[in-house]
């Protein structure tokens, strides 16, 4: 029985570190029955209550030391369930909220250039950047680049993006460039020589 209680504390947090709500899930009340017990992690959604995961307990054999811990979740609920609180989130900030481990592309671009030529440099810049972090296995959003610079970053947050690297002058003049968290909106200053190793250790966990 202790491992019951373990288990559905253990499978709370799970959903904890993968949404951008760590408060939106709790444990319910168990429901004891003569050799068995069972309990449903919920999310706490606008609409109400929704169930991902139930987890239960039965002994065999009237056995203490003989009995099942199963863990059973409906793939449909859990991604209906992720994809609301991504959405809740989108209507407060203007962006699909997703936990960067779900979030379907890591990494994309946007260019700061009013100058043609430049912008075409900065653009084949962005498409070497781009091949190399696919080369990682990274998801990538490579846009069109035809919207100005405030307007690219919109799209990309919207596209759930977890990290936009924005371009300019500068990244052909001395190889920096900003790497922008759509989550805090932070930007950090980051080198192109970096910039591959750099996006495997932040999506490595």
């Amino acid at each position: 029985m202790p491992y019951f209680f373990q288990w559905q504390r253990y499978r709370k947090y799970w959903w904890s570190s993968i949404t951008t709500t760590p408060g939106l899930f709790s444990i319910n009340e168990i429901r004891n029955g003569d050799d068995s017990a069972e309990v449903d992690i919920v999310a706490h959604l606008t609409w109400g209550e929704q169930v991902v995961e139930n987890v239960s307990f039965k002994k065999i054999n009237d056995d203490p030391a003989t009995s099942t811990l199963t863990c059973s979740m409906s793939l449909e609920a859990a991604l209906v369930t992720l994809l609301a609180d991504g959405l809740i989130n989108s209507s407060k900030e203007d962006y699909l909220r997703l936990h960067r481990k779900l979030a379907p592309y890591k990494v994309s671009f946007a260019l700061q250039c009013d100058d043609d030529k430049t912008k075409k440099t900065l653009q084949d810049l962005a498409v070497l950047l781009n091949s190399k972090l696919q080369g990682k296995n990274i998801s990538t959003w490579f846009p069109e680049f035809k919207l100005p610079l405030d307007e690219q970053l919109t799209v990309n947050r919207k596209m759930g993006v977890v990290y936009t690297a924005i371009l300019n002058d500068a990244a052909l003049n001395h190889g920096i460039f900003y790497l922008m968290n759509s989550s805090t909106m932070l930007k950090e200053q980051i080198h192109v020589s970096d910039f591959e190793n750099y996006a495997e250790l932040l999506f490595k966990n």
